[in-house]
Parts: C-alpha cells; structure tokens; sequence
C-alpha cells in the first residue's frame, strides 16, 4: 500500500478553512483513489494533526510542524530526518524555489516537484539568481517528476534549465461547494443579478489585478449597453509602498472611483466579501466573467467560474493558457485593449448560443480534467512510470 506525502513548502501559517487550500484537496483525492496521504504543512505555533478524510480504509491527514524561516523560504527539520521521511512511498514538494524541495529530494529516493509560478514572485532579484545557480542542476537531477501548473511555468522554468516538465494543471476542490445553503445575504446578490444584465468579476481589488482597466471596459460597455451591470466582489488591497505610508486599503479603490463618471459608478456594486462556497449561488447569474489580470499564477477563479457556468473573458495568464485551448471553452485576450475586451463581453451578451455553447464545454472540461482526482491520478502515473 502506497503512502504518499504532500509537502507544502512555504513558511507561512495556512488556514484550513481558508480559500484555495489545495493540499488538502490533493490529500482527499489521493485518499479516494486509495492512498494514504499526508499533506505537511507548516505553523508557527502549534504542531499537531488534523484528520481530512476516511475513505474505504485509506486516510488523508494534515501534519502541522514548526519550521525555521528565511526569508521567504524555510526549513523544517524534523521533516527532515529519515525515520520520518521513511514512513512515505512517494514524496510531492510543491515549488522549484524553496529550500524543503531541495532538501527533501537529496534525502528521500522517490521525491517529485509541483510547481506554480512563471514568474520571480516569491524571491529578492539577487537571491532568485543564485537560488537558481546552485540548485537548478541538481534540482532538475533529483527529481522524479516535475509537474508545473500551466504552459507559463512550463515556458518559465525551462528557461531556467529545468527538462521533461509536466504540465498537470490545478484542481478545483468541489466538495467544499456540497451541502450550502443560500444565506440571505448571497440571495439578495443574486436577486439583483436575475434582474439584470451582469458582468461579474471576483478578486481583490489591487493593481496587479487591473482594476482601472475593468472600470475602462466596462464604462465602455455601459455607453452601449445602458442596462448593464457590474458586481465587483473582493476587498481592496493597496501597494507596499503605500501600505508603509499609512494609506487603508480601502483608499485604494476609493480612489479609483473618484475618475469614474457618475452614472457608472450607479452601475456597479462592489461587495467587500462573499464566503467562497457561497459563489456557486453568483457565478451562474452572471453574463460574463472577467479576469484581466497583470499577472496571475493560476486563478482558482477561472476554474470556479468555468465550473458554475460562468462565459469567461481573460487575460493571457496561468490559468488561461492550460484551460482555454481555444474558443470553445472560453475568451483570452493577450491585449489590454478596451475595445477588444468589451467586443468579448458583447458576444456572451448578445449571443446566447455561442454563451451557452461556452459554458458547456467548459464546465465539462473541468469536471473531466480539472477537479484533483484526475490530476492526482496523473501525476501518480507519471511517478509509477518514472520508477519502472
């Protein structure tokens, strides 16, 4: 019986029941399709061990320990030690740039890579340089597999020297959307889309998502489709810079609105937060959904979006270039260009064909390929050909 450990790398606290907790999909999926999984993760104060899911005498288990932290990387020691590591059959680290990747893979025979960024997020320029110049090579030998989460981190990491990387794409974990009921606050949201013609975007508000680019498109939309509507879910989020300077995050979109002429502002309604099982009650109701962002790893939004049938419109991003081969499964626009962007949402709006066409083959996609039991399935493949 194969036992498998799923190793979140990052020395940052996790919250459980917090948003796009995705080692504990993985976990569970592992789990139902007959492995005892564990996924490590890390705290700052408490070591202890939560209990996922029992399924058909397999068990999928988060284990908390402490790690020392560096930087933006950090190192568990416990983790470490061979009596711990032996226990495991095969070992997932997530990303190239942290330091338990490395080190795991030295210790442990059958250890594998996931991996997510395309571009320098995590690390300072000069440390990302010589990161890279000592642990490329031997990373890139250690290794069993390397699996990436789009075509970016793929096109990213090969730059870097990195060779026979899998792309396996991210999971949506749909068993936190069963058995919720509609609050009375999600009701009222989705009463006033019924009635109206809604573009819906959901994120936080901040420059790297380009918001002044989607209050540009749709001020355009809105000069031709005078119904229209805008719902704006996600709290605002300023810079570093003027986080230091004392600015509140709200200031940030408050800001953005003072150049927004006044019968648009009348046509948005921006919602601070709405709890995310709750967005399947939205994301049907919506006539578009856009994601314009600079720079996105993934966006777990898109694949919530396609999942409840919501037409998307986006920029050329990680999610975008692994779930949108063409047309038919949604629209990616590498231009941010108003134009451009507001012909995309005019098609969903004025043809509902072509809408509902997209929003078959798109919520189908998910469910076939993007949901963790057929990615885990993927990469357990991969890892049992590898060993062979």
């Amino acid at each position: 019986m194969t036992k498998v450990l799923f190793v979140r790398s990052t020395p940052y606290d996790e919250d459980l029941n917090g948003y796009n907790v995705q080692g504990a999909g993985i976990a569970r999926a592992f789990c139902k399709l007959g492995y005892d999984c564990d996924y490590l993760n890390y705290h700052s104060t408490d070591e202890r061990t939560v209990d996922l899911l029992e399924y058909q005498g397999h068990k999928a288990r988060v284990i908390f320990k402490k790690r020392k932290r560096i930087l933006r990387t950090g190192i568990c020691k416990e983790a470490l030690q061979p009596e711990f590591l032996s226990q495991y059959d095969v070992v997932i680290s997530r990303e190239y740039n942290q330091l338990m990747t490395h080190l795991i893979a030295k210790r442990h025979p059958n250890t594998s890579m996931y991996t997510g960024p395309y571009y320098n997020m995590f690390m300072l320029p000069f440390v990302s340089v010589f990161y890279d110049a000592l642990y490329t090579r031997k990373l890139d030998r250690e290794l069993k597999c390397k699996f990436v989460k789009s075509e970016l981190a793929k096109e990213f990491l090969e730059k870097k020297g990195y060779t026979d990387l899998i792309n396996v794409g991210v999971g949506l974990d749909i068993t936190r959307f069963d058995n919720v009921e509609c609050t009375e606050s999600t009701r009222e949201i989705a009463d006033y889309m019924k009635a109206n013609n809604c573009i819906l975007y959901i994120g936080t508000l901040e420059a790297r998502k380009n918001i002044p680019f989607i209050l540009k498109v749709f001020e355009k939309v809105l000069s031709d489709r005078p119904d229209t509507k805008l719902i704006m879910i996600g709290k605002s989020e300023q810079t570093l810079f003027n986080k230091l300077i004392g600015r509140k995050n709200e200031s940030y979109f408050e800001d953005l609105m003072k150049n927004v002429p006044e019968n648009v502002k009348n046509a948005i309604w921006h919602i601070n937060r709405v709890d995310n099982p709750q967005l399947q009650f939205i994301y049907p109701l919506a006539k578009a959904f856009i994601l314009p962002s600079i720079k996105e790893i993934f966006g777990m939004v898109l694949l919530e979006a396609m999942y409840f049938d919501s037409p998307v419109v986006t920029s050329r991003n990680g999610g975008s270039t692994t779930l949108i081969k063409d047309e038919s499964f949604g629209q990616e626009i590498a231009e941010f260009d108003v134009d451009k962007w507001e012909a995309a949402i005019l098609r969903y709006l004025d043809d509902a064909d072509y809408a509902a066409k997209i929003k078959q083959n798109a919520r189908r996609n998910i469910i076939e390929n993007y949901t963790w039991e057929p990615i885990v399935s993927k990469m357990m493949d991969y890892i049992e050909k590898s060993n062979k």
